[in-house]
């Protein structure tokens, strides 16, 4: 009997497995409880199951599951939870971990170390913020990196159900974002987003909608790094799914009305390096009109940032006040403020800041980060915690150059064009951005033997 409810779980996981995030998001406690349960018997049955869907619930960090008037934890992190009891059963199971370690390795160990370190040197009120980072943007998305690797060498359709998870969830939450730019907001119904900003915001002359995010900035980036894969599951047979181009409407939708700046290009940006790579140079070279497309396309989309949200140079003063500031506590403190303590430095409400006047009482004054990687990573990590991130992004990119298959050709238009955007904006220390990046890395390891070329 219980093999059979084993393999009837294992057939069809999906079904199941969305009406128990559900219940557990919005039901009462008891059909929470009943929910966790129905996931332990889904990562029984399906260990791999999981493990793919954590990062696909990241982006809902900010509305947690409410377990009491005053405790709410992410759904992610029941998720995760479930999926490394999964996990620990199947390779109790199997008597091997079945996890390569791989030089590259020492890299997000270094992360690791230098993130810990930095805990030490956290302010006392914002010490339980380091913490919080600690746990949620180092620990369990590098742990969540370490089960991913071992699922893949178990099952090979990890790969598959990973990518199509991806896609989904971002389709879910482009739209969303698509029902609040229509005037239907359904995001309150998922529970209490704990955030002091509205879910639709007008912005000059538009309207800039957040989905489940704090803001429409955040929304696209984590939609920008998504897309690609929602075309790799176009271009790529091993992960086709069905309804590939609506799936792709919608995400492209959301990024355009989120008017981000800075993920629209990103969007050109990795569009552009799989359309080159889709057709080659030599494509290129006999039908020179794809290459004035791409660059017409690129023009398109910079005169349109400047039309929807005015041609003036918007936040970029402010960026710019930031980056000095940032640059002025590096003089200062050459290690770094901590991990995830930009904010208490900078906000002048907690006695430390040496914020510009100008930013005082606007918006910009509760910036959380600087607005930049290098600067970002810098204060939070450490010089050494900077140098050990960008061993593993140029790591990932060095793996992805060296060869031509299409899971590697999006892997280098992820990189690119967040590499990009991360320059004037987040580019890893939240939550989801955080499991997006060891999901690209993870990406960039898979040994595609039987892909073809894009």
């Amino acid at each position: 009997m219980i093999e059979r409810l084993r393999s009837s779980l294992a057939a069809s996981p999906w079904p199941l497995t969305i009406v128990a995030l559900l219940a557990l998001q919005l039901g009462p406690l008891p059909l929470k409880a009943a929910a966790v349960l129905m996931l332990v018997l889904i990562a029984w049955a399906h260990p791999t199951m999981l493990v793919c869907l954590v990062p696909a619930t990241a982006p809902f960090a900010l509305i947690p599951v409410a377990l009491t008037a005053t405790a709410a934890i992410p759904i992610h992190e029941f998720v995760f939870a479930i999926a490394c009891i999964g996990w620990a059963i199947s390779t109790l199971q199997r008597r091997s971990l079945d996890f390569t370690p791989r030089r590259s390795d020492l890299w997000g160990a270094l992360i690791a170390i230098a993130a810990a370190v930095s805990i030490v040197w956290a302010l006392p009120e914002g010490r339980s913020e380091a913490l919080r980072t600690f746990r949620w943007v180092i620990i369990e998305p590098m742990l969540w990196f370490v089960l991913i690797r071992s699922s893949m060498q178990r099952d090979r359709t990890v790969l598959t159900t990973l990518v199509h998870s991806m896609v989904v969830s971002a389709a879910v939450v482009a739209g969303l974002g698509i029902l609040q730019f229509v005037g239907v907001d359904l995001v309150p119904w998922f529970g209490s987003k704990r955030v002091f900003a509205d879910n639709v915001v007008a912005t000059g002359n538009i309207r800039r909608v957040a989905s489940v995010y704090g803001h429409a900035n955040n929304l696209g980036l984590f939609l920008e790094r998504v897309l690609p894969l929602a075309l790799l599951c176009i271009l790529w047979p091993v992960v086709l799914i069905r309804g590939r181009w609506l799936w792709v409407g919608v995400i492209a939708l959301g990024i355009v009305l989120s008017f981000s700046r800075g993920a629209w290009l990103a969007t050109l940006i990795a569009a552009a390096v799989i359309a080159i790579y889709h057709y080659g140079a030599d494509a290129m070279r006999r039908r020179p009109w794809l290459l004035i497309a791409i660059l017409a396309a690129g023009i398109i989309g910079t005169t349109a940032t400047l039309l929807t949200r005015g041609a003036s140079a918007g936040s970029v003063d402010a960026r710019i006040l930031l980056w000095q500031e940032a640059l002025r506590w590096i003089e200062l403190r050459p290690l770094g403020l901590g991990l995830g303590q930009f904010y208490f430095y900078h906000n002048p409400e907690y006695g430390h800041s040496i914020i510009a006047p100008a930013l005082v009482g606007s918006s910009e004054q509760y910036a959380a980060h600087p607005h930049n990687l290098l600067l970002d990573a810098w204060l939070n990590l450490g010089p050494i915690g900077l140098v050990a991130l960008l061993g593993v992004v140029l790591t990932a990119l060095r793996n992805a150059l060296g060869t031509q298959s299409p899971v590697h050709t999006v892997v280098i238009a992820i990189l690119l064009s967040t590499v990009v955007h991360g320059l004037v904006d987040q580019f890893f220390f939240v939550t989801d951005l955080a499991f997006c990046f060891w999901l690209v890395v993870f990406l960039g390891q898979v040994d595609t033997v039987h892909s073809t070329q894009l």
